[in-house]
């Protein structure tokens, strides 16, 4: 019986190694494909984090330009009642 199957062996182990090399590339094929997810989910957190920072910024430009704006407008009126004058009205 061991004369038999010793002249299986070279095929048993190059099916046996061809198992293991395609078990390995799915593995390795399944690890990549789960990092690119977790890429994109991170890139899309960060695109998300990026777009409701700017309208805040934006938000906040706006109030500012709001407060400077009536800002020197009270300068202005303050400058006019210091000297005597009477300011226009808007």
């Amino acid at each position: 019986m061991e004369f038999l199957l010793l002249p299986l062996l070279p095929v048993l182990l190059l099916a046996a190694g061809w198992v293991v090399a395609n078990v390995a590339e799915g593995i390795v094929s399944l690890v990549q494909h789960l990092r690119d997810l977790r890429r994109a989910r991170i890139e899309r957190e960060l695109n998300q984090k990026q777009e409701e920072l700017r309208q805040t910024i934006l938000l906040l430009a706006q109030h500012l330009d709001g407060s400077a704006h009536e800002a020197r407008k009270a300068l202005l009126r303050e400058s006019f009642l210091a000297s005597g004058q009477v300011a226009p009205d808007k």
